[in-house]
């Protein structure tokens, strides 16, 4: 068997222009080495080939790993919800009738990304339909926002305050956004890594604990103003309607679709994790139900308006089938998309033996890695993998910084977290070199190559760009890329050739002859 590795630079894509271009700014010479020198091509990584609804949907980290994992096309979430929220389906499920009929006596709260940058959400397609149907039903509904800044631009609240509003009016609904606060600032935390996002989100929309506005406008250029490159992901918490929080007895939605910062959040209302006992016995009457099942494993939440995707035949389990070898090192912001989403949804190997994950606690920063984006893992990640060469058939890293970086906005600092991961990589290829090891270089999607809107303004967000796929054929010979367009899902099926394995027939066609 061929020793391979497969390397995601995470959130690194091609942009030939250089304008707003953090990777070319960069200057990776190893990385452009490895272009020059070895069978290299562009792949597809957005839009439909990541099971999302069209081409301009922009790929992300959950779906992209899922598509490499699985060797696959899968319809993602956005996909399944957007259907079923325009037919109507999503109103005649078990889980909609309870959350109405519960609601009767009190109120419906929607806890939502309020963005369309679909990724978490995209509320003309689905909190619009929401509201329509509150509506219809008389359902009094409160609206718990969470400002994006990530993947929409970066200081865009207003617009989707606005449209929320109007939308509202439009409708008759007896709704209004009651409470404000960025991604980062409540709820929205990912892997545990930031609890306090959860706790605080009780302690504001439950207990009323932040400033009561009037003016939401005034208080968001008033933050704007204080700190003029912000984001709107870590806008402060406000309290619009201060009689339209989250009461015992509600029912609670969380509207948002993708499961890595759902998951959490059902936990909290269903098993009361996290919370002290007041806390607890704040919301322990609340009926709460998501919008898909995040966790099947764990039956998180036990409600939900729409199944999630099933996954099966995903490469990690076919390679347990084969006795091969695997190891996954990466820090905690990527662990779970290069375990759980890897692995079509699972969180936990799919053997003991043929499979070890490593993680390397990333650095508590709530997400603003541009502070310190030579502090990241990618040199303990690489490192790492090289001392675990010749112990393994198969390595898989991701090297985060291109993405983490890049979704601060910060121009400079993304330059110097793709330079970071280019000494990294220009190591890592040394070592595979050494050790005749195939090694794979590629993305999951593109972020890091533009992050400049046309007027100059930063952008944050992942984009629908190919993203590079680089074969270095240490151990496998006479490999030359196919003629033909190909995507993530090509992926699984190449690594079975490299590693001298049949791929499985569940996989679409390699990328390599």
């Amino acid at each position: 068997m061929n020793k391979t590795v497969l390397c995601i630079l995470d959130g690194l894509g091609e942009n030939p222009g250089r304008e707003g271009n953090a990777v070319k700014a960069a200057d990776m010479k190893n990385l452009e080495l490895a272009r020059e020198n070895f069978p290299w091509t562009l792949i597809k990584a957005s839009g439909t080939e990541v099971g999302l609804i069209d081409e301009k949907d922009p790929g992300n980290s959950e779906v992209g790993h899922n598509t490499i994992g699985s060797g696959q096309h899968i319809k993602q979430g956005l996909a399944l919800l957007n259907e079923a929220c325009e037919s109507g389906e999503v109103f005649e499920t078990g889980a909609w009738k309870q959350l109405a009929a519960n609601a009767s006596t009190g109120k419906l709260n929607v806890i939502n990304l309020l963005s369309d940058g679909r990724l978490h959400s995209d509320i003309y397609k689905q909190l619009f339909r929401v509201i329509e149907q509150c509506a219809a039903e008389k359902i009094k509904l409160s609206i718990h926002a969470l400002l994006d800044g990530r993947d929409v631009p970066t200081q865009s609240a207003m617009k989707y305050i606005n449209d929320t509003k109007a939308h509202i009016e439009k409708c008759g609904a007896d709704a209004k956004i009651a409470t404000i606060a960025g991604r980062a600032i409540l709820w929205m935390d990912r892997y545990e890594n930031t609890p306090s996002l959860l706790t605080d989100g009780v302690k504001v929309c439950v207990f009323g604990e932040a400033p009561v506005i009037s003016d939401v406008e005034a208080a968001i250029n008033a933050e704007y103003k204080k700190r003029p490159n912000m984001t709107d992901e870590v806008m402060p918490a406000f309290i619009l309607e201060p009689d339209w929080l989250i009461k015992n007895g509600d029912s609670v939605l969380l509207l948002n679709y993708r499961g890595d910062r759902a998951v959490q959040i059902c936990e909290l209302f269903e098993n009361g994790k996290y919370l002290k006992p007041k806390q607890q016995a704040a919301i322990d009457k609340c009926l709460f139900a998501g919008a898909l099942q995040y966790d099947a494993e764990k039956c998180l939440p036990k409600r939900f308006l729409c199944p999630p995707p099933v996954i099966k035949n995903t490469l990690s389990e076919y390679l347990c089938e084969h006795k091969v070898r695997q190891y996954t090192v990466t820090e905690t912001v990527k662990f779970g998309h290069m375990t759980y989403f890897f692995n079509g949804n699972k969180f936990k190997p799919f053997s003991d033996v043929y499979e070890v994950w490593k993680e390397f606690k990333s650095d508590n920063c709530n997400n603003m890695y541009n502070l310190r984006p030579k502090k990241m893992q990618a040199i303990k990640i690489v490192n790492d993998a090289i001392k675990n060469l010749k112990h393994y058939d198969f390595i898989k890293l991701n090297l985060a910084n291109p993405d983490m970086v890049g979704h601060t906005g910060d121009f400079e600092a993304t330059v110097t977290a793709c330079k970071t991961v280019d000494i990294a990589l220009g190591k890592f290829i040394a070592a595979c070199q050494e050790e005749k090891a195939n090694l794979i270089i590629t993305a999951d999607h593109g972020n890091a190559e533009f992050m400049k809107y046309e007027d100059g303004k930063p952008r944050s967000n992942h984009t629908n760009s190919p993203v590079p796929f680089i074969v270095l054929p240490f151990a496998s010979k006479n490999v030359k890329i196919k003629q033909g367009q190909f995507g993530l899902s090509n992926i699984a099926a190449t690594v079975c050739l490299l590693l001298g394995l049949e791929p499985s027939p569940h996989f679409n066609e390699a990328i390599i002859e």
